[in-house]
């Protein structure tokens, strides 16, 4: 089973005490610095968890695509701050706090986020993808962009996001999306992933495409 993955909302430098334990403990960590990309690593990270800093509460309140379990590490409550979010004071053990994050994550275990299109079904809790019922090899960035196509099967999805899912913590390469969509459609099939010329690419399930 592929390790959780979790969204670290951090504004000081380092991984700090908490990242070095959830990372020691098997967790996938993605720090974000900058608040203002938080809708677009949401959109493109199969994150199964988001932990806000103390002093970043606000941001989320305008993204409509959080994780289904947010942790706010705050010595208040945020009014802004998603309302089914889990308040934890600022000073919470590292400890204390993955502990939380555990429970909460084994009370949804038996609803993970799944997209399915025709014959292809992706489980991002779980980090598999399979296709007509037989597993599918691929790696945690071949994973994220597909789990992109998945989410609007028939509509176009911009290279300029697709990029950003190779790399979520560094700079989008657009240059690198043609390598990712080959590697996808050698196991898919290649009518399964359509190129739309200077817009990006849709995922088109062999079911729904018209000869």
């Amino acid at each position: 089973m592929t390790a959780h993955a979790v969204l670290y909302l951090r504004m000081r430098r380092g991984e700090g005490e908490l990242g070095r334990r959830l990372r020691t403990e098997g967790f996938t960590v993605h720090y974000l610095r900058r608040p203002s990309l938080l809708r677009s690593h949401c959109n493109t990270l199969p994150c199964q968890a988001l932990i806000a800093d103390p002093g970043t509460a606000h941001t989320l309140a305008d993204v409509s695509t959080l994780p289904r379990i947010c942790l706010l590490l705050n010595d208040a409550a945020d009014a802004a701050s998603p309302p089914t979010a889990l308040r934890l004071a600022a000073d919470t053990p590292p400890a204390e706090t993955i502990a939380h994050l555990r429970a909460l994550l084994r009370r949804m275990r038996g609803y993970p986020p799944q997209y399915r299109a025709g014959s292809l079904g992706i489980d991002v809790w779980r980090g598999r993808a399979s296709l007509a019922g037989c597993p599918l090899d691929l790696q945690p960035r071949e994973l994220r962009m597909l789990a992109l196509l998945a989410r609007r099967p028939w509509q176009a999805v911009p290279t300029a996001r697709l990029a950003a899912s190779i790399h979520p913590d560094g700079e989008a390469c657009a240059s690198l999306v043609p390598t990712y969509i080959g590697r996808l459609r050698r196991q898919l099939g290649t009518r399964f992933i359509e190129t739309l010329p200077g817009v990006g690419y849709r995922l088109t399930p062999p079911e729904q495409v018209s000869s």
